[in-house]
């Protein structure tokens, strides 16, 4: 771990090796400590420590871009002077609205000791919870546990001065009883509140249920979606239709749309990187402070998250989501995204289904038709069907090919609590319950 004094020194540094331009510095570092088991053994332990510095020179409307991750001084200079190169043949951007100059940013506690401090024993004790409940039963079972500590610090030559240091532990596993296979995780800052125990009983409960997958034919069943798989549902919306250069570029289907209902009535759909619920970050990679933004609430087509330079071009303050992109630049993104919880329960949402699907999770997801946010994946460790309020059988995995925007015009029930969970391509980390849709699309199926 840097620290927050050594790491705001670094972007002083650079601010001082900068002197004739404009400048924005952004640091960040990770320091993961990782435990991975397969096949009930613990086959790796790991540490690493990762940092990238990006500094941005600015004169006028010209604007050029580089990183290093190493912070000696004289990769600290090199930095700075590939920046002015690049900054020499870049062009100017004529839509450039100038570094931002500093706001007040929301104190959030995102440390938590214990994680930070946690033990590669500490780690290996809980897999080996995991790993004794799949050998009592003669299964197999893989997966990780991380920890660690992540930094992200902002320095300008406007005056932008930022620093947070968050903890994360997540531990995850797949229990497997032949061809059939039980997931569960936990994602929390505080190392303290995952039970072992939970975890390998939720994953073999869905390995162990019926032994033998069935053939189910294609169509649209209602359906209950777990957290883990409706993180995948909302990511497709938080990729595409929720951030300001969609909506300025015509790509979002609530660009036209601000105002009116585009979704259920029982759909409130956020993003609020200061809520401790969620992996909160008070302020972005511009160092601007992030905002409460509602995207939907009620159905009704609400807002989209800003950057500094969508904010300018409409004529509104920045919310806080500028984030990374290839290159350098950023785009505004979702960070922590939640869906308003409802008053069902998974257990009530089984009975009242006289046909249909609970989903455990998804794998592989894409979007093809973005417009209408069109999306398809296949299912994967629990798929089951569900006759007259009872689970019945595995069913094999199946594709879905849907529209998200019609999908969540269709929620039947949402339940009362949520957490937080993570998407198969672990983009954003999202506060979810458990939800049912009615009729949702499956177009194929697996041989698995």
């Amino acid at each position: 771990m840097i620290g927050k004094d050594d790491a705001l020194k670094v972007l002083e540094k650079v601010l001082s090796f900068s002197k004739g331009f404009e400048a924005s510095v952004t640091l960040t570092a990770s320091d993961l400590s990782l435990t991975r088991y397969y096949d009930n053994h613990i086959h790796q332990n790991l540490r690493r420590h990762n940092q990238t510095l990006t500094v941005r020179l600015v004169r006028g409307k010209s604007t050029g871009i580089a990183s290093t991750n190493l912070l000696d001084d004289g990769s600290l200079r090199w930095a700075v002077q590939a920046a002015r190169e690049n900054m020499e043949v870049s062009g100017e951007e004529k839509d450039f609205p100038g570094l931002p100059k500093p706001e007040p940013i929301q104190e959030v506690n995102c440390y938590v000791p214990a994680t930070a401090n946690l033990k590669p024993k500490d780690r290996a004790e809980a897999c080996a919870v995991v790993i004794d409940a799949a050998k009592s039963r003669g299964l197999q079972a893989s997966g990780t546990y991380s920890s660690g500590v992540t930094e992200l610090a902002v320095a300008s030559s406007t005056g932008v001065r930022a620093y947070n240091a968050g903890t994360e532990a997540f531990f995850r596993t797949i229990i497997q009883d032949g061809d059939n296979t039980g997931y569960a995780d936990r994602l929390t800052r505080d190392v303290r509140e995952i039970d072992a125990g939970a975890v390998a009983e939720e994953a073999l409960t869905k390995a162990t249920l019926f032994p033998e997958a069935i053939d189910l034919p294609p169509g649209r069943y209602d359906t209950i979606f777990e957290e883990y798989a409706l993180a995948d549902l909302i990511r497709f919306l938080g990729m595409i239709a929720f951030g300001a250069d969609a909506k300025q570029q015509g790509r979002s289907f609530m660009a036209a749309r601000l105002g009116e209902k585009v979704m259920g009535d029982n759909v409130t759909i956020w993003d609020d990187g200061l809520d401790p619920a969620s992996l909160a970050v008070p302020f972005d990679l511009e160092g601007m402070p992030k905002q409460k933004v509602v995207f939907i609430e009620n159905g009704v087509a609400k807002g989209f998250v800003y950057d500094s330079k969508t904010a300018k071009k409409d004529g509104v303050k920045s919310t806080g989501h500028a984030s990374a992109m290839r290159g350098g630049r950023s785009v505004p993104r979702p960070s922590n995204m939640f869906l308003k919880v409802g008053d069902s329960t998974r257990d009530e949402m089984l009975r009242s289904t006289k046909r249909g699907l609970l989903v455990t999770r998804f794998h592989y997801t894409h979007c093809p038709e973005p417009m209408n946010v069109v999306a398809t994946g296949t299912t994967r460790d629990g798929t089951f069907l569900i006759e007259d309020g009872r689970i019945v059988a595995r069913v094999k995995n199946l594709r879905f090919t849907e529209s998200m925007v019609e999908a969540f015009s269709r929620v039947e029930a949402i339940a009362k609590t949520a957490r937080i969970t993570r998407d198969w391509w672990s983009t954003f980390n999202s506060v979810l319950p458990c939800v049912k849709i009615r009729d949702f699309s499956f177009t194929g199926s697996t041989m698995f």
